[in-house]
């Protein structure tokens, strides 16, 4: 047996957090009411923490459907504290991602027009209640919550002093939808708000609805019928597609993305962007994964003139990084969604 001393012995800033038991709270349950109304990164209002309603779509996109990536809230109080209240299906599960990632919350204060980041929620338990921030001013600060990448979420509830005034609030944005892969799910941020959608919104104040799917972007007829609603009842203005890594062939890519640009609705006033896979070390090494990439690659640019949308190389967006933007060669970490959503703020408008 090891008689090394636990981290969090020695450095409690490492210690995960807890509640504080001793405060007057008053609840905020964050329902159906709340999540039709308020919540950024909702597509079609159905009353539930999930990102699709009960369209089938796939076996797999039923489970991930569920997961809240892209979700945030706002609201403004004068609290000297807040705390959550959260149920997950689960704790983390990842090897290669955060548990605060995975199924945490991330906290963010508006001053000025930006967002700065404050806190997040450092445990790895399915269900929890702790402090995200305290002793604080007592003074109005506007916030916002964004929510667990790759968990379901059962219920929340945010605390804040009893005598204090709240309120979930929402500003004026125009929409961009995203379909895309595990990356555009938020694979593998450390934290939620540092997905590449997430960095998008706050960089041009856009709402973002990732629709991300790990390993499940698939290109169905089911999805686009559901897109297309997205697109009529949220007024959507930017539609990007991140579809490359999950297409298992180009004969499967270009049948179903032409499918779609063929059916999609209101294209005369979406503006559409079409990015191709990022940069990988592996095929530097890799001959043949090189020729197939490449031939992908000619074969969206070739698609994407033929529509008439914005072909973006995604091997162009970290290419700078030198292939240090991910965990393991594919997702990316921080440092790639930031650069990646960089680049697209100066692409999108």
């Amino acid at each position: 047996m090891s008689n090394l001393k636990d981290i969090r012995e020695i450095d409690t800033n490492m210690k995960e957090l807890d509640s504080e038991k001793n405060l007057e709270v008053k609840w905020f349950k964050v329902d159906s009411k709340v999540i039709d109304n308020y919540m950024l990164g909702k597509g079609l209002k159905n009353g539930t923490f999930n990102r699709l309603d009960d369209s089938f779509v796939s076996d797999h996109v039923e489970t991930l459907k569920k997961h809240t990536a892209g979700y945030s809230l706002e609201f403004r109080t004068a609290s000297r504290f807040i705390k959550i209240q959260a149920k997950l299906a689960g704790p983390a599960y990842m090897a290669h991602m955060t548990a605060v990632g995975t199924i945490g919350f991330s906290l963010y204060v508006k001053k000025g027009k930006k967002w700065y980041f404050v806190s997040s929620s450092k445990i790895n338990q399915a269900e929890y209640e702790l402090d995200l921030i305290k002793d604080i001013n007592k003074k109005p600060y506007t916030y916002r919550l964004y929510f667990p990448l790759y968990q379901a979420l059962l219920d929340l509830k945010i605390g804040v002093e009893y005598d204090a005034p709240f309120e979930f609030v929402q500003d004026e944005m125009e929409t961009m939808l995203v379909y895309g892969t595990s990356i555009s799910q938020g694979g593998c941020a450390t934290r939620p708000g540092m997905d590449y959608c997430s960095i998008l919104g706050r960089l041009k104040n856009l709402n973002v609805i990732n629709l991300g799917f790990s390993g499940s972007c698939k290109l169905e007829p089911a999805m686009l019928t559901i897109i297309n609603q997205i697109i009529r009842e949220r007024k959507v203005k930017y539609l990007l597609f991140e579809v490359e890594a999950n297409s298992p062939s180009y004969e499967h890519f270009q049948e179903r993305f032409t499918y779609f640009m063929e059916h999609l609705e209101n294209k005369e006033n979406l503006k559409i962007f079409l990015i191709s896979h990022f940069d990988e070390a592996i095929v530097f090494i890799n001959d043949k994964l090189r020729a197939y990439r490449k031939g992908f690659y000619q074969l969206q640019k070739k698609t994407a003139e033929k529509y008439g949308i914005t072909f973006i190389d995604g091997t162009k967006l970290i290419k700078k990084m030198d292939c240090e933007g991910s965990v393991d060669g594919t997702h990316l970490t921080d440092l790639g969604f930031y650069e990646v959503a960089k680049q697209l703020a100066k692409i999108i408008k």
